[in-house]
């Protein structure tokens, strides 16, 4: 049996499931910006016929906003979002909250954002204000560009007023400032003890890229972890090559 067998037959034979599962290039494949992406046009009824399996529970929890996740999974669909890697959290049924409350903090982060105005005119690289994190992606960017747009992008977030109280993490052709201790971590450890359908549901994060780690160390004992792409692969127990090997797996636990 090889992993990928032995993975769906621990979905399959599990009493129950939370699937935790990250957004861009885990379940939709990542696209030269942000708004270019494209859901597979099965997603939304997968994720639904997946909701009426016996105990089962989802949550999508992406670096994206609470409301650009909005956009692509309506409320309609009762999964968990979980936007801005934990900061902001919509369950099915409930109004979204937001666990950034830091003035300061979200002063700097809206100064951090204006000072990046001119970069954003730099070709190939797109600035991206969250609310609660401030991104900068450059996968269009060509390598002289990258290097001093970088290099912009550290020297003004180093000069914020509360910069010891931040943190930048490096991703996929992305930058991002954001509050310390504001990761998919705080997210995972909620959705567990909130959304997990029963006590002994198998509980199972997708993630590919960085901020995936700190979901990954939230979870709980007996629970796996999945990297999707190979960016992950030490730190998972099983890899899968791609957002639509994920997606094979999950149109087979539909089947009888």
């Amino acid at each position: 049996m090889n992993p990928e067998e032995k993975l769906f037959d621990l979905l399959k034979s599990s009493p129950g499931l939370l699937l935790l599962l990250d957004f861009d290039g885990t379940l939709v494949d990542i696209a030269p910006t942000p708004d270019s992406i494209t859901p597979p046009p099965e997603l939304k009824i997968l994720l639904r016929q997946l909701l009426e399996r016996p105990l089962t529970n989802i949550a999508i929890l992406s670096g994206r906003s609470l409301s650009e996740l909005q956009e692509f999974i309506p409320s309609t669909i009762p999964v968990a979002l979980a936007g801005c890697h934990g900061c902001e959290l919509q369950m099915p049924g409930e109004l979204e909250q937001s666990i950034l409350d830091d003035e300061t903090i979200q002063q700097d982060l809206d100064d951090f954002a204006t000072s990046l105005e001119e970069l954003a005119e730099w070709p190939g690289i797109l600035v991206e204000h969250k609310g609660c994190a401030v991104a900068m992606h450059y996968r269009l960017a060509d390598g002289t560009t990258i290097e001093h747009a970088v290099e912009e992008f550290y020297s003004k977030a180093e000069a914020l007023p509360n910069y010891e109280e931040m943190e930048i993490i490096e991703g996929k052709a992305i930058l991002e400032l954001r509050p310390s201790g504001m990761n998919k971590g705080i997210a995972v450890e909620f959705l567990v003890a909130n959304f997990r359908p029963s006590n002994d549901a198998l509980v199972v994060y997708f993630g590919d890229d960085t901020t995936d780690v700190d979901g990954f160390e939230a979870l709980p004992e007996g629970a796996i972890r999945v990297a999707v792409g190979t960016k992950l692969a030490k730190n998972a127990d099983y890899v899968l090559d791609s957002p639509a090997e994920l997606l094979e797996i999950m149109h087979k636990l539909l089947e009888d």
